[in-house]
């Protein structure tokens, strides 16, 4: 396990081959004070899931059965990981709000499709790249990670490193372009369908398009999977 797993400022659970879903976004885009709000958000409500599940374990403990104990673990993980979706959600929706979210490089075409050709570029190396939408603050990606690939938090190190690089170059700017750090979330079974339309959604939602399909940088692979908000 340890192999996958590593802790920056928040935990990251990367499997070989695993289908993922990514956003990184550029330094900045999100005010300090509001990364330290978020985040004291996320932990108070981790600790309180933490605790209550404590008790809930005490309630049972002298009558625990195998089956007890496996069913309390998959609440509280389940528990863990839909506290995880929030704190992302809180950053997703600042970043497509009109408040202090600057800068937005990637509003400019040519560094835009710049992005989107490098995304493409290591995709050939390195992942399957399922969909993918570049805005101006930041990226998400839908990726399975290749057989033999490096770790994901390696690709997307170097990815980051080189277009963040080349950007600058043609910006005429020096300093960080991209946050150090990704948002990374394991896609699990039945997830995949409407991850991949929160993806070709976000121009619309943001009100940069009326329909997906006119958003000029953004990617799908050919098998576009029906979506679950028109079933």
């Amino acid at each position: 396990m340890k192999n996958f797993f590593y802790q920056a400022n928040l935990p990251h659970w990367q499997p070989p081959e695993g289908t993922f879903f990514i956003t990184y976004r550029l330094y900045g885009s999100v005010p300090k004070p509001v990364i330290e709000e978020i985040k004291a958000s996320y932990m108070a409500a981790l600790e309180k899931t933490e605790k209550e599940h404590a008790e809930d374990f005490l309630k049972v403990a002298d009558n625990m059965t195998p089956e007890m104990k496996t069913k309390l673990a998959d609440i509280l993980e389940q528990k863990r990981y839909l506290e995880h979706k929030r704190y992302f959600k809180k950053f997703d929706d600042f970043l497509d709000s009109r408040q202090l979210n600057e800068p937005h490089w990637l509003k400019q075409p040519d560094i835009a499709r710049f992005e989107l050709e490098n995304i493409k570029h290591y995709a050939e190396r390195y992942f399957e790249l399922y969909a993918c939408c570049i805005m101006s603050n930041h990226v998400h990606l839908l990726i399975k990670m290749k057989p033999g690939a490096p770790i994901l938090w390696k690709v997307l190190q170097d990815m980051k490193k080189y277009s963040g690089r080349q950007i600058n170059k043609k910006l005429g700017r020096k300093g960080k372009f991209w946050e150090d750090e990704s948002y990374d979330h394991l896609v699990r079974p039945g997830e995949f369908d409407r991850i991949y339309w929160y993806i070709l959604n976000n121009p619309v939602k943001a009100k940069l398009v009326k329909e997906w399909q006119e958003y000029p940088f953004l990617y799908c692979y050919a098998d576009v999977p029906p979506n679950p908000s028109s079933a």
